[in-house]
């Protein structure tokens, strides 16, 4: 069976309707997107269905550093939009699905899941010089066996994925004038696992997080930026016999955004970050932290983009918390029209502070894909996948190969 009680049935409903909306479109789609999916006009909403498959081949589809495990995995994504366009104002809902079925299964040992992903949000013009944003999304997601809270051997040893339910709710409001622009931030994400819950309470977790960035141009087109954030961490089921792991985390920091293209902005900023635990066994720590987000193209068949961030992370079963740098290129070529090429590489540290041994990791991926448009409404891709941890705690290291090759459909 899949991971959660009549999934399947779920996973027929999802292909049903998108079978159904492309069926109804012969009576009320609108007219052809000379680019990207049609949609379906449903008076004053704008539906849009979408669907991926895809098949993929894992050689240690358990993160093992020995004993790997390979697998052939088969993967349906169905997406429905709806949109109402008002004026400058747009409200959308959306539902993502992801269902997967893997070859290396058995009665009492699955690997198959069903997420499932509904969401809403909207953007409004309220006033000259006001814009507001706003989001509201409900998950019901899994960790892979290996990963998260199973990494390790304990990805062998479970029977099934983690299986987690998670709620966001956020919005920002902004607003501009002639010596800048002032943007305000509010966030609450709830997370519930929902099996192995012997295990899995003490992780439940509630975070809310609020921030404040004021922009000032100096240039055209090139703004500097103060950025505050603050985000607390709650976990209502921490074990008796443990210290608790709630804290507080506020960041200060000041940078440069640029405009590159109408739609793309670079960004860079760093300054002073401290991570602060309510119980007194954990350990505070205070440093710097950074993001950047650079865009660049150098020939208009070429993107490249540099991302990299020094921040705190919550930690999945060791340490106090993880202390996370990452650094990443994507560089995207297209050849023509129809076909185009990402080449991407990722180098990441990871430090649990606090941990047994002091825990270090050492994280490498590097991916190729190649995109081939058939028409307007067919695409097709075929990519590779290399992933390289080298860990100096005991059965954390491992080496994966993924091959995938999928199709990605609209009307």
């Amino acid at each position: 069976m899949l991971s959660r009680d009549s999934d399947a049935a779920r996973i027929l409903l999802a292909l049903s309707l998108l079978v159904c909306a492309t069926c109804y479109t012969g009576h009320t789609m609108a007219a052809t997107s000379q680019t990207g999916p049609a949609v379906i006009d449903a008076g004053p909403v704008a539906i849009t269905p979408t669907a991926g498959m895809e098949t993929k081949y894992s050689d240690n589809i358990y993160l093992q550093e020995r004993d790997t495990t390979a697998s052939w995995i088969y993967l349906v994504r169905p997406e429905i939009n709806a949109r109402v366009q008002d004026r400058s104002n747009m409200y959308q809902l959306n539902y993502k699905g992801e269902a997967a079925w893997y070859e290396e299964n058995s009665n009492n040992d699955r690997n198959d899941y069903f997420d499932n992903t509904f969401s809403g949000d909207f953007y409004l013009l309220p006033a000259e010089r006001w814009i507001a944003t706003g989001y509201v999304s409900w998950a019901l997601l899994h960790e892979d066996r290996g990963t998260g809270l199973t990494e390790g051997e304990i990805g062998n040893e479970i029977s099934e994925p983690v299986r987690y339910d998670q709620t966001d709710v956020g919005g920002t409001v902004e607003y501009g004038s002639g010596i800048g622009r002032l943007e305000l931030s509010a966030g609450y994400m709830d997370r519930v696992y929902q099996n192995f819950r012997q295990f899995t309470r003490s992780r439940d977790l509630d975070e809310t997080s609020l921030g404040a960035t004021f922009f000032h141009p100096i240039a055209p087109n090139t703004d500097i930026l103060l950025d505050y954030a603050y985000s607390e961490f709650h976990y209502p089921n921490t074990f008796e016999n443990l210290p608790s792991l709630d804290s507080t985390e506020n960041s200060l920091e000041a940078g440069v955004a640029w405009e590159i293209t109408p739609n793309t902005t670079s960004r860079a900023q760093a300054g002073y970050v401290e991570k602060d635990f309510d119980d007194p066994a954990r350990k505070n720590w205070d440093g710097i932290g950074w993001s950047l987000e650079l865009w660049m193209q150098p020939r208009e068949q070429d993107t490249i983009v540099i991302t990299s961030s020094h921040a705190p992370e919550e930690t999945s079963l060791q340490g106090d918390f993880i202390n996370r740098e990452t650094l990443k290129t994507d560089w995207t070529h297209s050849w023509s029209d129809r076909v185009d090429t990402v080449l991407s590489g990722t180098a990441t540290r990871e430090k649990y502070e606090q941990s047994i041994n002091d825990r270090k990791d050492y994280i490498y991926n590097i991916s190729a894909r190649a995109n081939y448009a058939f028409r307007r409404w067919f695409n097709t891709y075929v990519s590779y996948g290399y992933d390289d941890k080298d860990s100096n705690a005991d059965n954390l290291s491992y080496k994966q190969n993924v091959f995938m090759l999928g199709v990605d459909l609209s009307l």
